[in-house]
Parts: structure tokens; sequence; C-alpha cells
């Protein structure tokens, strides 16, 4: 994550991290830059994403998953949403990652993407920080 021009501000409209994770529904957003020649395929790849993909990310307690598309400065990105009801987030995310159908999704959209600077080891997406939500 980039680091931020101030100090996070936590109060009602601003969960903490320790009062997120303790939420019966966490919220997540990140950032991702997309191949300009491989757009026509990452679109017609999410118009018709795969089933067995999505029964692993419902099984995995991951629901409103949405993907946002936006130019910006000549450059594509693509901003995700997700919410997880679960009550564990790391064991749901091992699941999704180890399920073999994911893992060859994943070799099908990863050329389509440009990791960002700031991704962690071993992470495409670039996680954003939440700084309002409103229920």
């Amino acid at each position: 994550m980039s680091q931020p021009t101030s100090s996070p501000q936590y109060g009602p409209s601003n969960p903490s991290p320790a009062e997120h994770a303790a939420m019966p529904t966490q919220r997540f957003g990140a950032v991702i830059q997309l191949h300009p020649e491989k757009e026509a395929y990452y679109r017609k790849l999410h118009a018709h994403a795969w089933p067995s993909v999505l029964a692993r990310l419902q099984a995995s307690n991951i629901h409103n998953f949405i993907i946002f598309r936006h130019q910006l400065e000549g450059k594509t990105y693509l901003f995700n949403y997700f919410e997880h009801h679960g009550e564990d987030l790391e064991g749901d995310m091992q699941a999704i990652a180890a399920d073999p159908e994911t893992q060859r999704w994943w070799k099908e959209t990863d050329p389509c993407q440009i990791r960002l600077p700031d991704a962690k080891d071993g992470e495409n997406w670039s996680p954003m920080e939440m700084l309002f939500l409103m229920e």
C-alpha cells in the first residue's frame, strides 16, 4: 500500500483496523493496472466468469465482489471491492489460493495485469486504505 500523506483518522465513520477485523462484514478494496492490449480478453473472461471460481469464492464467504475500470493519465486501472462474511479470513483466502480452478483462472487473468510498485510480495493487487464507511 502506498504511504499515506497524513495519518489515518479513526472514528464512527472510519473504523480502526482492529474494529474492522471484528465486524461481521469486512470490506476490502485493491488496485492494479491493466495491460491495454489485454483489456478485451480480460473483459471477456469476466463477462463469462467460470462457475467453479465463483463457487469457490462463495464457499470462502466472499460476497459483493466487484471490479471497476478507470482510465487515468492514459493508463487503465482496475479497482476491486469485496466483502468477507466469515470468521476466518486467512483460512478462507488460503482455500481460494489452493483451489486448482482458481489457480487456472489466475493463469488467464494475471498476464492481463500490471502489478503496482507497492504490491506485497506474492500478491498482484495493491490493497487500498478504507477512509469512510456508512452501513
